[in-house]
């Protein structure tokens, strides 16, 4: 983690965890200083720890810096909990105040079995029932196979106090309930249970880094334009670990239900929605991801004459006097029967499950599964015209059966339509 008389940031809370961090790393010699972040959350309390601190540090000489920050205001203001808010200003003050040094927090074994256990409640792999890394980037956890009681005996025998926060003894989360209640029942079950969690997490840890080596290997080697070729990967925990890395990169919190449709979509190909607004296709392997754009604003047009509504060129060619005879059908599916046509029309994206009735055909068509075979990003880009009676006509598809050609017509419409950067 550190090389001899290194210089290192600690994260000083004045707990028993991140005092005995401070004690042992300048007892080892390193450079050691210190920022201590008040989140002003537990008022008398949260002034009584800054001031251990600042006390802490000037008896041993070790540099501090005090950061106060808003939690409340910030979690209102980005609409995440308290927990996650704290953590987020916590973390950017350090790495702000190390510069580029390592930052060391106070991360323990019984932390790290707490996260274990919060993990394996809400369905995780090995990475999850690992638990916290010892490494992670610029953060480093010197403490991480040291248990709680062993860092309490340490700072006894040292003489040195510490405070404690009171929200920690309250069974009102999930952690603290783990902490309070779950761990204690198992050590009536296992007295050695600190033990035999570090020796399992050890084995888990050279498993997850072997797999994670895999996997790396993978998307080093199968990259391609806006995804990866997966085609013929046998490793089947290396796959699942690369298509996590693959969701990560697209912005998507992997999962277990995630990684298992992907794996499906390999095997079978297609396109299924994988997040919010992100798609991911599938094609002999190859993996690639898709990013609906934002849906167009509809326009009001005549269809009587060249336009532009919704990114694209709408060219309108008039037939007068129209003969049936002389096109073909794939060429009347794109005519108007002007006789039958509004005087105006909302050229928009198609909404819902619409339908529109296709000339001969038997039944009207969902309108969305008729333009199946354009691409999920692309699909709120297809034009359907409305008269305000319903779609009479889809890009790529045609016009619907009561405005369409027959023998009857002697005045017709030609629409085409082309993308405007085109």
């Amino acid at each position: 983690m550190l090389t001899p008389n290194q210089r290192v940031l600690v994260a000083l809370s004045g707990g028993a965890d991140s005092t005995a961090l401070l004690l042992s790393l300048r007892e080892l010699g390193y450079g050691v200083y210190a920022l201590h972040v008040n989140h002003n959350l537990r008022g008398g309390e949260s002034l009584r720890d800054q001031h251990f601190c600042e006390d802490l540090c000037q008896r041993l000489n070790i540099p501090l810096t005090v950061k106060s920050v808003d939690v409340k205001s910030y979690c209102e203001k980005n609409k995440v909990s308290i927990e996650l808010g704290a953590r987020r200003l916590r973390y950017k003050a350090l790495f702000e105040a190390a510069g580029g040094d390592p930052v060391a927090t106070a991360h323990t074994l019984s932390d790290c079995l707490e996260t274990a256990l919060f993990n394996l409640t809400r369905g995780c792999g090995i990475k999850g029932i690992c638990g916290i890394p010892p490494v992670r980037g610029q953060v480093i956890r010197p403490l991480i196979d040291c248990t709680r009681e062993e860092i309490e005996e340490y700072l006894s025998l040292k003489g040195q106090g510490y405070v404690t926060d009171s929200t920690n003894l309250l069974p009102d989360c999930s952690r603290n309930i783990i902490r309070l209640n779950v761990i204690p029942e198992l050590k009536k079950i296992n007295p050695g249970l600190m033990s035999s969690f570090a020796g399992t997490v050890n084995s888990l840890r050279e498993a997850e880094g072997y797999i994670a080596e895999s996997a790396a290997d993978i998307l080093k080697n199968r990259r391609i334009p806006s995804g990866y070729d997966l085609s013929g990967v046998r490793d089947s925990a290396a796959l699942s670990a690369a298509l996590g890395e693959f969701m990560k990169e697209a912005g998507i919190e992997p999962s277990y239900e995630r990684i298992a449709a992907l794996k499906w979509l390999l095997a079978e190909d297609g396109v299924i929605n994988i997040s919010k607004g992100v798609y991911v296709r599938s094609h002999g392997g190859r993996l690639t991801v898709e990013r609906p754009e934002k849906t167009p604003e509809p326009a009001r047009l005549t269809l009587r004459e060249n336009a532009e509504a919704m990114g694209k060129i709408i060219c309108v060619t008039k037939i007068s006097p129209f003969d049936i005879s002389r096109f073909n059908k794939s060429e009347l599916r794109y005519f108007f029967d002007e006789s039958k046509m509004a005087e105006s029309f909302i050229l928009r994206p198609y909404s819902g499950s619409e339908r529109i009735k296709l000339p001969g055909r038997e039944h009207s068509s969902v309108i969305k599964k008729l333009i199946a075979d354009v691409p999920a990003g692309q699909r709120k880009r297809i034009i359907v015209a409305d008269d305000g009676s319903g779609a009479v006509f889809v890009e790529g598809k045609g016009v619907s059966e009561r405005v369409a050609c027959s023998e009857s017509t002697r005045s017709a419409i030609k629409i085409d339509i082309t993308d405007k950067n085109l």
